[in-house]
């Protein structure tokens, strides 16, 4: 197994490999290298631990380079650098890092903030990140956070028929302005590059929503008459999150970014398997899950207790849908809230027939 150091050490002598000597002058230029421009995501201390293992280990420190310098010359370099990075200190933090590609569903939805007119391939160099093509979505993106909190993407092309790339944040639209500024100031990017959009000013528009049924108020709590013995779990905003499903080009995708596929879910009503509970709020947001377990896990789950904008159960298949139901005892929606359900899925390209949908709930 690769000892974790390596990279760091091998990186360090690619780009020492023609100096003329690995002199004090050397070190010290490799350090403030260290220091302002990291190695990949890696933080000063990363580096700073990478260089003790190496020098700690009794391992040859060159396996892959071949610097033309003697293996002892080389672990003077490295003590001498380690000196010059402690001259240094404080070190400066990172000005971003990067998020894993895993959270990239959500982001792609998200109106622009900027629009920067470069190449992915040239904002990769500036950055000194890699774009990735997500599993299932055909552009280029790159997720960081920014040093003062915000998360934001780059995503190539921005639009369908531009090649510039858009900027999009998951902070609030107030900080549009901001956040494009930290951008310029912790990075190469050219202003002239980068053109601050204007953003909706109006609030998304907001569905109606059905309270939860009066028999089941209380139910997630220990000792209630609903459920003997149990109670149903009532997620939190954190816990929410895994559930929550996004639409990209047509299609269902799960928080980790994997097509929605229920081939192995199961409800109450459909033992058998091929359908999830599902539960959409007030603006718009799906939540969904495999499982619905009597007394501890229903549609009341998702918001914990709140109203719901639709709810009931959905079938898909790597990504399709293939059926909704608005079986829902906790809510019973009536069938315009189901309809909302539609206008929400159709409006974000997927297109769903009327003979794939159930009815169980009364009619409006």
């Amino acid at each position: 197994m690769t000892e974790p150091w390596r990279a760091v050490v091998t990186a360090i002598l690619y780009r020492t490999q023609f100096a003329a000597t690995l002199s004090d002058a050397e070190a010290r230029r490799t350090a403030e290298w260290l220091v302002h421009k990291p190695l990949w995501d890696l933080t000063v201390e990363d580096e700073h631990q990478a260089l003790t293992a190496a020098l700690d280990s009794g391992a040859p420190l060159d396996t892959v380079v071949q610097a033309p310098f003697s293996e002892s010359d080389k672990r003077t370099f490295f003590t001498r650098v380690l000196v010059e990075l402690d001259t240094l200190r404080p070190w400066p933090d990172r000005p971003y890092r990067e998020i894993p590609l895993e959270r990239w569903t959500e982001f792609a939805h998200l109106p622009p903030i900027a629009r920067i007119d470069l190449y992915w391939t040239d904002l990769q160099s500036l950055l000194n990140k890699p774009f990735r093509k997500p599993p299932g979505y055909n552009r280029e993106l790159l997720l960081l956070r920014l040093k003062s909190g915000p998360e934001v993407a780059f995503i190539h092309p921005g639009w369908p028929t531009d090649p510039a790339t858009a900027l999009v944040s998951r902070a609030p639209t107030a900080d549009a302005q901001a956040i494009v500024q930290e951008l310029l100031a912790s990075s190469p990017i050219d202003p002239a590059k980068v053109t601050l959009l204007a953003l909706p000013t109006t609030s998304p528009a907001t569905y109606e929503t059905t309270p939860l049924r009066p028999e089941f108020v209380g139910e997630h709590l220990p000792g209630n008459t609903r459920w003997p013995g149990t109670h149903v779990h009532y997620l939190t905003p954190a816990e929410r999150t895994p559930y929550k499903l996004t639409i990209t080009n047509g299609l269902l995708y799960d928080s980790q970014g994997t097509p929605f596929d229920t081939t192995t879910a199961h409800t109450l009503w459909t033992p058998q398997g091929g359908r999830a509970i599902f539960a959409m709020d007030a603006n718009g947001d799906i939540y969904s899950s495999p499982h619905h377990v009597l007394g501890r896990f229903h549609h009341s789950s998702f918001l914990a207790g709140a109203p719901v904008a639709a709810a009931g159960e959905l079938s898909a298949k790597t990504g399709h849908l293939h059926l909704i139901s608005d079986h829902s005892t906790h809510y019973r929606p009536p069938r315009r809230f189901t309809r909302q359900l539609l206008d929400n899925l159709r409006r974000h390209g997927i297109q769903i027939a009327d003979n794939q949908v159930e009815y169980h709930m009364p009619a409006d």
